[in-house]
């Protein structure tokens, strides 16, 4: 067994004892756990033998520390005692339904020369025409080749109630197809950090493990958390963008950055109608779309609190240690809690009613106030009580921009989200030719969740006698538990799976060359 050849990649399968392998490692990254900070779940990399094939390779983070001064990407080694396992079902960067598990104990031989010689990098490489059959399948992602023409530098935007950086830029084929591609937290920042003037023209750039959507009606490409880059790598493809695109005349252009929607845009691209118009809508269709509807507030839903503590990084509610007795989030630590939104109500025009929800910052824009503001300041501790700031818009007409939201409440439909309002203007709710034929009556209804947000006030409760000023405090000691002095963790690389929740509005709605 000990004087057995080296066996191909290829042949390697699931628990399969293989006494040694002989590959190059070609690139390695470390991936983060989605929402967990700088936690991180090992060492990842890519391999590759003579024969071409390729596998991906990881170990656990415990023994991160012991493999990663063992190798190192673009070296060649002889690999033994190590084990092997099935691929991931979702999110694999290389075709093998075979991994390598790497164990503290996995020897790594360094070859100072192998032959047959074994390719530096090895990509699998989808053409633009081929990305729209892969459009938001996860089981295997996405490598692309372009020549560089633009880029956007990064800035910061609002994802639902979180900041995330990005950076947009765009690729072109030999054939002058252009894709579209956002980069997201630490990719954005790593790509940004070269000096692309001190480049050498055309800046040719492999992108590797990306997810393709789809906004409007262009093809989208959006990093993971295994995304790597490289700029001019060595592969056959280089020389024939090289001398495609030698006497390109144009410099990199600097894309603008994103738009930021305003009231007018909303009016102009928003989709006016009646609430019993709305209420046969299918959310799976119109996902992406805005609607303006002229309504009012009929009631709100009192059985619910209408702000719970939230997690001032995530968003996600905080619940009671049963340890400490702190509030804490399941993501982050050392968070300081702050109220957020979450208001369950009915509106109402001259055709139907519907149940919708606002929620995070959106309520700063319907109620002209945030959310920690009307918690600190009313009289009452109980979390049913309405403010006067909701009571005022009952009755009022408002035209009230709605969306679906992404998420299936316990009736499997999904809310209708409020998140903004505008003063009554001269609007008629027509349901354009597009929407009047694919409406039809389905079991997706609009409803608020049957489930209430849980929220630990039983410290709040208790204080009802006292100066108003005396129970603001009390109401702050009770929001805010102790927690020993920390900045908030900054938001981790946004995972594969963590993509799909991410709207991604990025270039003007045009025809894309990848959608024909």
């Amino acid at each position: 067994m000990e004087n057995e050849g080296p066996t191909p990649l290829d042949q390697l399968a699931a628990y399969k004892k293989i006494v040694r392998i002989k590959v190059r490692v070609c690139r390695i990254w470390r991936p983060k756990y989605p929402g967990m900070g700088d936690k991180y779940t090992g060492l990842h990399c890519i391999l590759v033998d003579e024969k071409q094939q390729a596998i991906e390779a990881s170990s656990t983070e415990m023994d991160y520390e012991i493999i990663v001064p063992k190798i190192e990407a673009g070296t060649c080694y002889e690999i033994m005692n190590f084990r092997t396992n099935y691929a991931r079902a979702q999110y694999r960067v290389v075709p093998h339904e075979t991994q390598i598990i790497f164990i503290s104990k996995t020897v790594f031989k360094k070859l100072a020369s192998v032959f047959p010689p074994i390719p530096r990098h090895r990509f699998f490489l989808q053409d633009y025409n081929k990305l729209y059959p892969r459009l938001n399948k996860c089981d295997i992602l996405t490598d692309v080749i372009g020549h560089l023409i633009s880029v956007q530098p990064v800035e910061p935007i609002q994802i639902n109630q979180r900041i995330e950086d990005k950076c947009d830029l765009v690729i072109q084929n030999i054939r002058n197809e252009e894709a579209k591609i956002t980069l997201w937290s630490d990719v954005a920042h790593a790509f940004s950090a070269f000096s692309l003037e001190q480049l050498h023209q055309p800046i040719i750039i492999v992108f590797t493990s990306l997810k393709v959507k789809l906004f409007g009606d262009s093809i989208i490409l959006n990093n993971t958390g295994s995304t790597l880059f490289f700029i001019d790598p060595d592969i056959p493809e280089l020389n024939t963008y090289k001398s495609m695109f030698s006497t390109w005349p144009h410099p990199i252009k600097t894309l603008p950055p994103s738009k930021q929607t305003n009231e007018q845009d909303i009016f102009q691209t928003g989709k006016k109608m009646t609430l019993e118009e709305l209420g046969y809508l299918d959310p799976d269709l119109y996902k992406n779309d805005t609607f303006l509807c002229k309504a009012s507030i009929k009631r709100y839903n009192t059985k619910y609190e209408w702000w719970y503590t939230a997690c001032p990084t995530c968003a996600k509610q905080m619940h009671q240690d049963p340890t400490s007795g702190q509030l804490i989030c399941q993501k982050h630590s050392n968070q300081i809690p702050t109220p957020w939104y979450k208001v369950f109500l009915v509106l109402e025009d001259e055709t139907d009613e519907i149940s919708a929800l606002i929620i995070g910052r959106s309520g700063e824009k319907v109620f002209g106030v945030p959310c920690k503001d009307l918690v600190f300041n009313q009289r009452s501790v109980d979390q049913k009580q309405l403010p006067s700031e909701f009571l005022r818009l009952i009755g009022q007409k408002k035209i009230y921009h709605l969306r679906f939201g992404s998420r299936r409440n316990s009736l499997n439909s999904n809310d209708l989200l409020i998140y903004n309002i505008s003063e009554e203007l001269t609007i008629q709710p027509t349901t354009p030719q597009s929407l009047s034929k694919q409406v039809t009556v389905s079991s997706t209804t609009v409803s608020s969740s049957s489930t209430p947000v849980d929220i630990v006030t039983d410290s709040l409760v208790d204080i009802i006698a006292g100066s108003h000023k005396r129970k603001r405090e009390s109401i702050r000691r009770a929001l805010f538990v102790p927690f020993k002095t920390s900045q908030a963790e900054e938001i981790c690389e946004t995972d594969a799976q963590d993509q799909d929740q991410i709207p991604i509005k990025l270039f003007k709605r045009k025809s894309s060359p990848t959608s024909s």
